[in-house]
């Protein structure tokens, strides 16, 4: 089997599996590790069961607990990775995803004062940016009276209202500007392409390095490479 196995009771994951190391028998059982994949909800009859199974007395188990994929008779439902991508519980996570990341890129900090001459941490306003000025106004003028050693605390409502505006111009504006440096590392590539450049040493070596390379993937896969040493063990070299 291919990609992930996935098992569901309901709308929750139970068990996942890499599909290599499930074998789907002649009967349409799932196995892994030569052991059958059961869906048992009783306590005691799940004792009684992994006792049969300690002791590979796997015919004396009942059928309805054997898991084939699909829905199954013992309450749980398998599938790989093509059948999950169309499961009602992936695409209600998939939703659930979406809008949250919806709001999550509406989330912007707006810098209010420093605290303590610089001492603390500043005085910020975070939250949905698309409110209204007069609410977002309204919790920074909180967090500034409310707020700890709050160095610039008498601010008017016209220098509060200039920072939301502005606040609100980047964050509209960086679509635009992800799009542009996009479009400019682009045309960096395209260009550092044509006139030979080496992207395994990231030099215009013209080949004296021994490893030219001029597919911008070798700098890529070197750099994810190292990004993933650093993660693993905290160094880069």
């Amino acid at each position: 089997m291919k990609g992930c196995l996935r098992i569901l009771r309901g709308d929750d994951i139970k068990l996942m599996l890499p599909g290599p190391s499930v074998v789907r028998q002649a009967d349409g059982t799932l196995w892994t590790g030569g052991n059958p994949i059961l869906g048992i909800s009783d306590p005691a009859e799940r004792k009684r069961i992994v006792a049969l199974t300690r002791a590979r007395k796997y015919d004396q188990i009942p059928a309805i607990y054997f898991t084939r994929l699909g829905d199954n008779p013992n309450g749980l439902w398998a599938g790989a990775d093509e059948a999950w991508a169309h499961h009602p519980a992936k695409i209600k996570a998939d939703q659930l995803a979406a809008a949250k990341a919806a709001e999550a890129a509406k989330q912007v900090s707006i810098y209010l004062s420093s605290c303590g001459w610089g001492d603390y941490s500043a005085c910020e306003w975070v939250g949905d940016i698309t409110r209204p000025d007069s609410e977002i106004l309204f919790e920074c003028r909180q967090r500034l009276d409310g707020g700890h050693d709050v160095d610039q605390v008498n601010q008017t409502d016209k220098n509060i209202l200039a920072k939301i505006i502005q606040a609100r111009a980047v964050w509209e504006n960086a679509p635009a500007r992800k799009a542009a440096r996009e479009e400019a590392e682009k045309e960096d590539l395209r260009r550092k392409i044509s006139a030979g450049y080496c992207f395994a040493c990231e030099s215009y070596c013209h080949g004296d390095c021994g490893h030219y390379n001029k597919s911008p993937h070798a700098m890529y896969r070197r750099k994810a490479n190292e990004a993933a040493r650093e993660s693993n063990y905290g160094i880069s070299n």
